[in-house]
Formats: structure tokens, C-alpha cells, sequence
């Protein structure tokens, strides 16, 4: 079994004081990285070995509201969850974690805030892990938006754009106007802050069609670029012949009342990691094979050094 986080899981007496997200985070691992059958009594024993709680019926009542918690995101998915539940187990229902690359990846980017010291034996370049969750996120969103371009611009180690190439894109792409990059812009900004560029066109190829700037981020300081993209910078760069909308996606699973408060944050279309996965609801095995193949070879040496319980 994989230990507990000593992120987001605390000493809990009186109150519980440990996360919710954290804790399903840490149920749903165990059950797909380590393929086993995982029950409500596992997880009790646990938290209370591992002198989290001393009393078993208070432990009880937080691994309740896990287990509610958890059953609902697997409702989002429906039949493209990559778990079997019910009110006292969860186990996974493919051959491995393997066939959920998606989910896997998503999983595990979040683990690298819960297990820092895990995540830290891997460095501190995480260039190819952006780069992974740029192409889930575009994969997900075609399935899901038929009919809208998704177009990636992110700058990255095989995409070395600089803004005014992505500008000159966007400009071709949407038939719009280009602005005063040279005023407003710096040769820092690369993309500005764009990853994903979403547009549904119409046959007649003009302008004032549904825009959306996407903001792909893997990372766990992804609240701190809420605010990208800066829309402000991107009506000054591109003159749109209508105003554009903003989208941010993110690999965390978001309870309710943080979600809510980061989409009003962020003012646009907020995905995390069940937006992002529900492409799953309608096709079950959605990555591409070449994607798939890549994330299971960055998963697999961070899944075989998970920590474990002895």
C-alpha cells in the first residue's frame, strides 16, 4: 500500500483536519498503481496505524465522505471510469494502470504536490511533463468539442515559438487582424501565456466565432497562472473582431467550492482532471497510442518508486 501523504494528511482528534482531495487522491492510487482491492476497513486501519485518528467510528466518517466523494467523480466518467466501486470497495477494472494512461498521468501530477520528496528525486525540469499534459488536454477537448479546432501553440523543447510566429498563427487561423506586438509584448513572453488555441469556424470562414485561450498547467503552482491567459495583452496583440474567452486546464481534482472559486478566478472555462478525463465517457480508450506510449514512459519509473508501506 502506498503511504500516506504528509501533505494534506493531518492529526485529526476532535475535527478532521486532513483534506478531502488529498485522501481520494491517495485511495484511487492504491487501487490503480498498485491494482488492488481496496476497502472502507483498509483505509480505516490505515489512518489509524498511521496515528492519524485513534478512534475507528471518527476515522469512519471522514472515509465516508471519501468514498461519496470518489463514487461521484467515477459517475462523471461513466462507463469510462477505470474503476469498479460500490459503498465498501474500489478496485481497478483493467489489466493496469497501463490502460488508464490519462487517468494515470493526471493522478500522478497531483501526487508531485501531496509526495514532494517523491517528486523531487525526479529534477526540477518539468518541461516534458507540460508538454504531456498540453497534448491530453488538446486530445480530450477535440473528442469532446466536435466540430472546434484545437490548436496547440505552447512553447516548448520541440516547439520553440516565439509570440510573434504564435501571433502570425492565430492572426491566419481566426482570419483576425494583428495588433502592436512590439508595444506590448517583451521577448520573454513566448506563447504570452497560450497553449491551446479552441475555435469553432464557420463555412464561410469569417470572423466573430467562438474563441477560446487555453492555459495548460501541470504543475503545482497552477493557481498562480489563473490569470492566463491575460486577455487584456491578447486584444492589443490580435484585434478581434469579437471578444475571445479564456479556458485553464489542470491535472487536480477540484472539490466543489474550489472549483467554483477558481473559475470565478480565472473568468473562463475551468477543466480539471475530470473535464479533462471525461473524454473518456464516449471513448474508452481516448489517448492516442502515440501519447499513450510516452506517458507510460515517464509513469513508470515514478510509479515503481512510489512510497511504500513495508
Amino acid at each position: 500500500m502506498i503511504k500516506l501523504p504528509k501533505k494534506g494528511v493531518s492529526r485529526s482528534v476532535n475535527k478532521h483536519n486532513s483534506r478531502l482531495d488529498v485522501l481520494c487522491d491517495w485511495v484511487e492510487g492504491n487501487a490503480l498503481f498498485d491494482n488492488e482491492e481496496i476497502s472502507t476497513t483498509d483505509v480505516v486501519d490505515t489512518l489509524i496505524e498511521g496515528q492519524i485518528y485513534d478512534d475507528q467510528d471518527f476515522a469512519s466518517v471522514m472515509v465516508e465522505d471519501v468514498w461519496t466523494e470518489i463514487r461521484r467523480r467515477q459517475r462523471w466518467l461513466g462507463t469510462g471510469t477505470p474503476f469498479l466501486i460500490n459503498h465498501q470497495n474500489i478496485q481497478l477494472q483493467r489489466s493496469s494502470w497501463k490502460d488508464a494512461p490519462g487517468y494515470s498521468f493526471c493522478l500522478l501530477l497531483a501526487y508531485a504536490d501531496w509526495y514532494r520528496e517523491w517528486a523531487g528525486q525526479f529534477g526540477s525540469d518539468y518541461t516534458e511533463q507540460g508538454e504531456l499534459f498540453e497534448l491530453l488536454t488538446k486530445e480530450s477537448l477535440e473528442l469532446q468539442f466536435d466540430g472546434w479546432h484545437i490548436h496547440r501553440t505552447g512553447w516548448s523543447r520541440t516547439n520553440t515559438v516565439e509570440l510573434a510566429d504564435v501571433v502570425d498563427e492565430v492572426v491566419d487561423r481566426l482570419g483576425e487582424m494583428k495588433g502592436q506586438l512590439g508595444s506590448w509584448a517583451t521577448k520573454k513572453a513566448k506563447e504570452a501565456g497560450l497553449d491551446l488555441l479552441c475555435y469553432r469556424p464557420f463555412a464561410d470562414q469569417r470572423v466573430g466565432v467562438p474563441v477560446y485561450l487555453t492555459q495548460c498547467a501541470s504543475g503545482r503552482h497552477w493557481e498562480s497562472k489563473l490569470k492566463t491567459p491575460d486577455l487584456e495583452l491578447w486584444e492589443k496583440i490580435v484585434v478581434f473582431a469579437a471578444k475571445p474567452r479564456t479556458a485553464f486546464s489542470t491535472p487536480f481534482a477540484l472539490l466543489d467550492d474550489e472549483f467554483l472559486r477558481n473559475c470565478n478566478l480565472h473568468n473562463g472555462m475551468l477543466l480539471d482532471r475530470y473535464r479533462v478525463l471525461a473524454a473518456a465517457r464516449s471513448h474508452d480508450s481516448w489517448v492516442s497510442q502515440p501519447l499513450a506510449e510516452r506517458i507510460v514512459n515517464w509513469a513508470e519509473p515514478r510509479i515503481d518508486s512510489l512510497p511504500r508501506i513495508d
